[in-house]
């Protein structure tokens, strides 16, 4: 819920020099939280960057992020950078990119709660919008970028290196479980049975709902099956098969319904010896209890195929006025909210083919859309907080310039007010909307991998090398009319 004392209060009379003096901060705190953004995004994304990507071109990227990978939103055209790098082959721009990102983040994390800086950065806020607070990424955003970042490091055989990311995503997907737990836990002390419905505004009930359908049955933002995935097969070319297991079961806590994830775990748990837990994989998913254990004669001598197949652009957030009662203001204001307008399309499995044969088809693993919008659901109580504030303080602002100036400045302060009433659209784009997997074990050779649309049509092909005992993982993003590819082989 909103906090009482937000929309609680009295209007206060001012001198004549009140509204003068409202006017020129309100101004001033536009200029300031203007000159640190990217004053016309995402449409300057969807122009330079987005546009080229979907049509398979040179983005220039370089020059799009130059001066752009510092300062307020500097963590966020890291990431975007290290993204596109990554996408054109470019690894090593990539990992400083991401390098960059991650750097920025620790140094945002371990500043002080208020400092001269961020108390700027929140008044221009509560004077502005929500662009004047620097850009902080979301759990999601934060753990993807590990992930990212171990692909880099798998591309250029450094498997060790790999690892030490995919470490720390787990860590950033740890601490988020944990951060969130404690929130709820300290919302349950201030009243029993709390939910987290009960900070859900009944006023923006249908702004939620469109989130909830859009985020489907993802339950958090903080934690995705295709990085838990990806660390699980990390850990296993390292000969971690207990690690291995472990993320192999929170992927498949996450996505159920998974068959590759389910063969996965019950591989792994026949490796290990697991019988309580491979006792209740059986009965859980009779179609994958056949399958062998890791070590067993059946896999012996057999390579391992793992395909990544990434699909489409992660939403854009686009702007949403609602109407809010005001009660301090004895008015019903304007809010600016971010906002999703539609889900992207469902994920489509591919066919992967050896050799022109059949093998399996992919299955989906993650919705980046999906965690986008539960994200942003579970940020929305804090934002309608600032919003109303805001609106309050614009509200006050409007009727002390009217009491005091007369009705030039009154339109003058209502003019800015709806200028500058603008809702913070700023998020990673170049993530893919959908991601989906396959793992396979085949007969070890020199052999041509294929991806097909169920329809027809090659989407992506190529030989690889597939050794016994060994993973060789084919990573294939499509975006639109372009694709992109990574092959690794075990080293």
């Amino acid at each position: 819920m909103i906090p009482p004392d937000m929309v609680r209060g009295r209007l206060h009379t001012v001198n004549p020099q009140t509204w003068r003096a409202a006017i020129t901060a309100l101004l001033l705190a536009g200029l300031a939280a203007g000159c640190g953004t990217f004053s016309n995004y995402p449409m300057g994304m969807d122009q330079t960057v987005l546009r080229p990507l979907r049509a398979g071109k040179k983005t220039g990227y370089a020059k799009t992020f130059a001066d752009r990978t510092e300062g307020a939103n500097g963590v966020l055209f890291a990431l975007e950078k290290g993204r596109v790098a990554q996408l054109v082959g470019d690894y090593s721009i990539s990992r400083a990119a991401f390098a960059s990102a991650f750097e920025q983040i620790r140094a945002k994390d371990e500043k002080a709660v208020v400092s001269a800086s961020g108390a700027a950065a929140q008044g221009g806020a509560v004077l502005v919008n929500d662009k004047a607070i620097p850009y902080r990424a979301p759990d999601y955003e934060r753990t993807l970028a590990h992930h990212y970042q171990a692909l880099n490091y798998l591309v250029t055989n450094d498997l060790t290196g790999a690892g030490v990311e995919i470490r720390r995503a787990n860590r950033e997907q740890e601490a988020a479980r944990k951060r969130h737990e404690a929130e709820i836990d300290r919302a349950r002390s201030d009243e029993e049975n709390v939910s987290p419905d009960d900070e859900r505004d009944p006023s923006m009930l249908a702004v939620y709902a469109g989130l909830d359908e859009m985020a489907g049955s993802v339950k958090d933002s903080f934690q995705n099956a295709a990085t838990f995935y990806l660390s699980a097969v990390v850990w296993e070319m390292l000969g971690e098969a207990n690690d291995a297991y472990i993320d192999c079961k929170k992927a498949l806590e996450i996505v159920p319904e998974n068959i590759y994830l389910q063969m996965d775990a019950v591989r792994l748990a026949k490796r290990l010896g697991m019988r309580e837990d491979l006792a209740d994989l059986k009965r859980r998913f009779p179609k994958a209890a056949r399958m062998p254990a890791a070590d067993s004669a059946a896999l012996a001598g057999k390579a391992r195929l793992v395909v990544f197949y990434e699909e489409g652009l992660a939403p854009q957030k686009s702007e949403l006025s609602v109407a809010y009662p005001l009660p301090s203001a004895h008015s019903i204001g304007v809010v600016a909210l971010p906002m999703y307008e539609q889900s992207p399309p469902p994920a489509v499995p591919v066919e992967v083919c050896l050799d022109g044969v059949r093998l399996a088809r992919t299955a989906p693993v993650c919705s980046i859309a999906a965690l986008a919008a539960r994200s942003l659901a579970e940020r929305m109580p804090g934002i309608l907080t600032r919003q109303v504030a805001r609106a309050v303080t614009k509200g006050v602002a409007a009727k002390a310039a009217k009491d005091s100036g007369g009705g030039w400045a009154e339109l003058a302060v209502l003019l800015y007010n709806v200028a500058s009433e603008q809702a913070d659209l700023r998020s990673w784009l170049t993530l893919p909307a959908h991601i989906q997997i396959l793992s396979a074990w085949i007969e070890p050779g020199r052999q041509a991998v294929s991806l097909a649309a169920p329809q027809g049509g090659v989407l992506w092909s190529g030989e690889v090398t597939l050794e016994a005992g060994e993973t060789t993982l084919v990573y294939v993003t499509r975006i639109d009319l372009a694709v992109f590819s990574h092959v690794m082989v075990q080293p």
